[in-house]
């Protein structure tokens, strides 16, 4: 079997599993259970996951690294410059279907992982820390590139607890709130900026007008 075969193989076998999680729950991921949703034999699984740390290890690097082609694909979008890591993560909320997509396979690689042995959660968390550092060179004022992400995180668990609905209209309306505070925070600074550049120009300008002192005779 080629590397192209094997790879399509793979995701398979963790569609299998993903789709397992999501319409049967945690509990009920068992190799019996993703081998008759692959439609393939146990045997064929273990032969690619030999153990179920295995298995959920690489569903949760699969889903860190989706995570990171999303987010970063958005960021390649987005013009540079003030709060751009913030406003590409605006973008990708605009893609609904795909970013619900991304939270059905998040929430299933993340609670598999946390209910086996929460190490395995390692790989969401090294792309969490990437986009924080991200964030971190936006030239936002403090806080706000933080709100914009834990915003995020909030729809994400109202989708996948379904503690309260997300549909399009609810995700554009927050979407929508989060880019007024950047836009907002933007102004802001710039006419702080001015308002710094104006005093120093003065400063400046005062001091060549004053005169000098007389030297003594």
């Amino acid at each position: 079997m080629d590397s192209d075969a094997a790879a399509m193989l793979r995701d398979r076998m963790l569609d299998a599993a993903e789709a397992v999680v999501v319409r049967h729950g945690i509990a009920n991921l068992t190799f019996e259970a993703v081998a008759a949703e692959a439609g393939m034999s146990k045997g064929g699984l273990l032969h690619y996951f030999p153990t179920k740390d295995r298995l959920i290890e690489a569903l949760v690097t699969r889903c860190a690294e989706g995570w990171r082609k999303c987010v970063f694909q958005s960021l390649e979008q987005t013009p540079e410059g003030y709060g751009r890591m913030a406003k590409a993560l605006l973008r990708s909320l605009a893609d609904t279907e795909g970013w619900t997509e991304q939270c059905q396979r998040s929430s299933a690689a993340s609670f598999v992982a946390l209910a086996q042995n929460p190490r395995l959660i390692e790989p969401m968390r090294v792309v969490y820390n990437e986009l924080r550092a991200e964030l971190a060179k936006d030239g936002l004022g403090a806080g706000i590139g933080e709100t914009v992400l834990v915003a995020m995180d909030g729809l994400w668990l109202n989708r996948v607890l379904g503690l309260a609905p997300v549909d399009r209209e609810r995700i554009n309306r927050i979407r929508l709130a989060l880019d007024a505070l950047i836009t907002l925070a933007q102004e802001t600074d710039n006419r702080a900026m001015l308002g710094e550049n104006k005093k120093r120009a003065a400063t400046r300008q005062g001091s060549r007008r004053a005169p000098r002192a007389r030297r003594s005779s």
